[in-house]
């Protein structure tokens, strides 16, 4: 029970003489209490998660993994502090805007339970779950709070495109987890964009990379893949949570871990069989799941990035096009045609082959750039001209190299049971883009007994293994005018000598 002080017992005409007013007494007494009773709350809580069980390596090493691309935020340019405005009234009001709520064991697994209610994924709350809830909503919430207004660019994307496929909506949270919504993370194994495909996965499903264009870093094109494959990681597994094993580990891993724990088909059950990293993926989803649902709990505001999903559209580009004729002429801010277009890597939308290329601006320039799409075009054509040139130099070699490996002795593959594309790779010395290419795929799953165009090595020294050689040699260069295009751009900052070939290539060093 509190004790409490009342104006009854005083003595008559006790207030007149006082110089302290006793609304404003009683103000500031609320306030010393909500202080201390936010301290005491602190401590309280802090023992509480304290005494839990610490997460273990797997854990550490993905939440290091997590912290990694969290952190990478800092230098990319559209996450900047002056891109966002602070977030109003979405904490919890009465909490001071500094202050870190933490809970005990039974509030997470409650709330995480009433999620779990709603969810299509099983939910679970355990001490590995625990140590990304800390990940998220204490040790990087700052980033949180950008990743957060992040979500009302991309999730209505997500959300469109999830029900297209008739996959879960939670699985959106997976984006998260993959880059943090950035979509030009790139991880130290080479996977790239929202969904983080690596190369070959990535190809598999449509999605090219050149020195021109990155389809990964494409939103809309990465979550057409990233929906086309899960799909068909579910056709093979069947569980959501297994899904998303794969889709980190590769399906390979999954199926051997699956026959490592005697056959089992749930996550936790053939946990321990898992690779290391892949152990803590799952738990971080879950405490992705967790935090945004709970971030006002959690005293955790959204930041307002410059742009919603609604704000911007797309139009279609029918011949070739540079950022700063866009910028030029219709005034379109550069760092904003450069964020919602990360797929065009040197400001350049090629003249398509077939369908036109697609270009994302702020809702407000869509008409103009419709009215006045000629005019554009025609604006100052020689910004256009020698990066079409290099970028057609690119294509040609990279044409000619596929025709050249096409010529090589053929084999046919009668694909066995339990095969990967990777295995097959490996057996015969080739790359798993390679296959893809050969033979048109669209799923990274063979089926027994399906037949498989392999090009074998020729034995001829001097044909057209001599050819090959000649042609990456060529590529290498073009490449290499390609990489001076694309750093002649207007930065600040100290210039370096940038090594290339045997050329030396002086740029400017963006300043961050």
């Amino acid at each position: 029970m509190y004790s409490y002080w009342s104006p009854c017992h005083e003595p008559e005409g006790a207030w007149a003489s006082s110089p302290v007013k006793p609304a404003k007494l009683v103000k500031n007494f609320l306030q010393f209490r909500l202080f201390f009773v936010c301290i005491l709350l602190q401590v309280v809580l802090c023992q509480s998660v304290s005494a839990g069980a610490e997460p273990d390596s797997t854990s550490n090493s993905r939440s290091s993994r997590i912290s990694e691309i969290l952190d990478s935020l800092v230098t990319a340019t559209y996450f900047q502090d002056d891109r966002f405005s602070s977030g109003q009234g979405k904490g919890i009001d009465f909490f001071p805007r500094e202050f870190i709520p933490q809970f005990s064991d039974s509030v997470y697994q409650s709330r995480i339970a009433t999620l779990d209610r709603k969810s299509e994924f099983n939910l679970v709350y355990n001490q590995h779950v625990k140590g990304f809830i800390r990940v998220y909503a204490v040790d990087k919430r700052k980033f949180m709070t950008k990743v957060l207004g992040l979500t009302r660019i991309y999730f209505p994307l997500f959300e469109e495109k999830l029900r297209e496929y008739n996959i879960p909506d939670d699985m959106k949270y997976l984006a998260v987890v993959e880059s943090a919504l950035n979509p030009t993370a790139v991880s130290h194994a080479g996977a790239r964009g929202l969904w983080q495909f690596m190369s070959g996965t990535g190809k598999m499903y449509g999605l090219h990379s050149s020195s021109f264009i990155e389809d990964r870093y494409d939103p809309n094109k990465a979550t057409e893949a990233a929906c086309q494959h899960l799909s068909d990681l579910y056709d093979m597994f069947g569980d959501w949570f297994l899904v998303l094993a794969a889709y980190n580990a590769g399906a390979g891993n999954v199926q051997r871990a699956i026959r490592a724990s005697g056959g089992a088909h749930d996550y936790w059950e053939i946990w321990p069989y898992l690779p290391q990293e892949t152990r803590g993926y799952v738990p971080a989803f879950i405490a992705v799941n967790y935090v945004m649902n709970y971030y006002r709990e959690h005293n955790i505001r959204p930041a307002q990035p410059g742009y919603l999903y609604s704000d911007t559209g797309r139009v279609p580009v029918r011949e070739s096009l540079t950022f700063e004729q866009i910028n030029e002429t219709l005034g379109v801010p550069m760092e904003d045609i450069r964020f919602l277009n990360p797929q065009y890597k040197v400001g350049l939308i090629p003249a398509p082959d077939a369908e036109p290329n697609m270009l994302r601006l702020p809702r407000q320039y869509l008409q103009p750039f419709q009215q006045r799409e000629q005019e554009i075009y025609a604006y100052r054509s020689e910004l256009v001209e020698d990066k079409s040139r290099l970028y057609t130099m690119v294509r040609d070699a990279d044409r000619q190299e596929a025709a050249v490996s096409s010529g090589r002795g053929r084999k046919v593959h009668v694909v066995g049971k339990k095969q990967t594309l990777a295995g097959i790779a490996r057996k015969y010395g080739v790359s798993v883009s390679q296959l893809i290419d050969w033979n048109n795929l669209k799923s990274a799953r063979l089926k027994p007994g399906q037949k498989l165009t392999v090009f074998k090595a020729s034995n001829n020294r001097g044909g057209s293994k001599g050819s090959s050689a000649k042609i990456k040699a060529k590529k290498g260069n073009v490449k290499g005018k390609a990489y001076k295009v694309a750093k002649k751009k207007k930065v600040t900052g100290k210039t370096k000598a940038v090594k290339k070939g045997k050329q030396k290539v002086v740029v400017k060093k963006k300043r961050r």
